[in-house]
């Protein structure tokens, strides 16, 4: 079986093995070395990426037997050949900061609030937990968010420590393992310890920072998002960035903008509902105008448009005007709806109509007898609608 170099020392990035089998699966070529740094996904944590022999390793897994296959493109060499190996630095950091951070943001909730952490996910844009507990507040995250950096700024030992039976007596894990043997435990100062694979920080101060993101419920336990060491920082300067060029743009304080955009919000609501009062007012107008180029399709007055300036309730309301005013039919298409409407002279039924032009064309849609609409329509389309509408009314 594959000898994991990772488990005593995390930050080992460079190797020299033998390959003792290999393969191809699927187009890929797979390699298990006697010896390997190269984490694979398991326990929540992302794999390495690297190279061996120069040979590009896109994944790093775990087959049936807990060998390590280090995938590639192609071949880095044959059974029996020596080969060098050198695993991504920034990856291997990444995921040594986050793996780490989650097991002080998790003895946190622990320490605080008795929640134990019955999922991870350390992606490579964001991670969480999920939390045993049926209630999370904001106060509560904010309270583990700063236990958590205080941990950090404190600069706690992070050891391995490989454990028997009679060493895990005095051991205070927060929850063991049901596997039977000896178990490889990462402790942290005083703070935290926890039986776990993965590829951890050597010391607190080198997760850098954490910061929670948000939490919401699922499956009636509570997820909690964070964000930790380079990620945490790049997700600074990004929102740094925005900040400041918004401060810039409405001339005030960082710390002012919330006000400003609510007030540019409350602004904008008023604007709007001042736009669709004055359409509301112009329909009539258009509805004569529209009336004014009706054609007859059979038995039916028909009348249609695209219209991009209106929403689609302002829309709508128009094509009953139109339909109203012709006694006949008026077709409408937005952006992305079609509207029908119906005047009772014809004895159509809009919503039945509409059912029969959604099953030809494969969209949904439906409505009552004078008025219905489907989505999923395209504009370039619009002839090729108008037209099978009117077949349809005249069958």
């Amino acid at each position: 079986m594959t000898d994991r170099l990772y488990y005593r020392d995390s930050a080992l990035l460079e190797f020299e093995a033998e390959i003792v089998a290999a393969g191809s699966n699927e187009g890929k070529y797979y390699t298990i070395l006697d010896r390997s740094a190269f984490y694979p996904t398991s326990g929540g944590q992302l794999f390495d990426t690297g190279q061996i022999n120069e040979i590009e390793i896109t994944d790093v897994i775990e087959d049936d037997n807990h060998e390590v296959r280090h995938i590639s493109e192609q071949p880095p060499g044959k059974v029996g050949d020596k080969v060098k190996g050198r695993v991504d630095r920034e990856r291997r950091f990444k995921n040594r900061q986050v793996h780490t951070a989650q097991h002080i943001l998790s003895q946190a909730f622990v320490k605080l609030f008795g929640c134990d952490t019955v999922s991870v996910h350390l992606g490579e844009e964001y991670a969480n937990i999920e939390l045993n507990t049926e209630s999370l507040t904001p106060e509560q995250t904010a309270a583990a968010e700063k236990l958590a950096n205080e941990i950090i700024r404190d600069n706690l030992p992070v050891d391995v420590i490989f454990a028997d039976d009679e060493l895990l007596k005095y051991l205070p894990i927060r929850k063991i393992p049901e596997r039977e043997g000896a178990l490889r435990v990462i402790k942290i100062g005083e703070f935290e310890c926890s039986a776990c694979g993965g590829t951890h920080c050597h010391r607190t101060s080198e997760v850098g920072l954490i910061k929670i993101t948000g939490f919401e419920k699922v499956r009636g336990r509570y997820s909690v998002g964070f964000l930790a060491g380079v990620l945490a920082v790049e997700d600074y300067l990004v929102r740094y960035e925005v900040t400041d060029r918004l401060s810039k743009t409405f001339t005030c304080h960082v710390t002012d903008l919330p006000d400003k955009l609510d007030k540019l919000a409350s602004e904008n609501k008023t604007i709007q509902r001042e736009i669709t009062r004055l359409l509301k007012e112009l329909l009539p107008v258009r509805a004569e105008e529209m009336a004014a180029e009706v054609k007859t399709a059979g038995k039916i007055a028909v009348c249609g448009r695209i219209i991009s300036d209106l929403d689609n309730n302002a829309a709508g309301h128009l094509a009953s005007l139109v339909a109203d005013r012709i006694n006949g039919m008026a077709i409408i298409m937005t952006a992305d709806r079609l509207l029908l409407a119906v005047s009772e002279q014809t004895g159509l039924h809009a919503g039945e109509l509409i059912k029969k032009f959604a099953a030809r064309v494969n969209v949904r849609g439906g409505g009552s007898q004078k008025a219905a609409q489907v989505g999923g329509v395209v504009p370039e389309k619009y002839d090729e609608y108008l037209d099978l509408i009117i077949k349809l009314a005249n069958e």
